[in-house]
């Protein structure tokens, strides 16, 4: 019967746990606000880098400890496709935030690269 016990418990903690990491990482993304495109320097939206709205053409550049540390990404907006660089003031390898879209976890080739970005116009 102690047997039974612990396994239940067992199976309760893992299956809690399960639950509590997948809703971490969809309140993280929800942190995004509407009309505006976010970076995480994490995998599945976790430790966010940078938010802007929608609609700048302006290339900013990402500065300390968030430079080089994109892992995911999300486009809140419907009417811009935003962009991001490799280096700064938008040189180098870029990469798009297509409208209405997000990466929970860049290409390997692509993680840790960004320097800066804008959020309208594309790449």
């Amino acid at each position: 019967m102690m047997r039974v016990k612990t396994a239940i418990a067992a199976t309760m903690i893992v299956g809690a746990s399960l639950f509590t990491t997948q809703g971490v990482a969809n309140a993280a993304l929800s942190d995004c606000n509407s009309n505006n495109m976010c970076m995480w320097g994490n995998n599945d939206f976790r430790w966010m880098i940078g938010e802007r709205g929608h609609g700048s053409g302006t290339w900013t550049n990402l500065s300390g400890d968030r430079n080089d540390e994109m892992d995911s990404w999300a486009n809140r907006s419907a009417s811009h496709t935003g962009c991001m660089a490799e280096h700064s003031n938008g040189s180098g390898d870029r990469q798009s935030m297509h409208r209405n879209d997000s990466d929970d976890n860049v290409a390997p080739w692509n993680s840790d690269e960004i320097s800066s970005w804008r959020t309208t116009n594309g790449c």
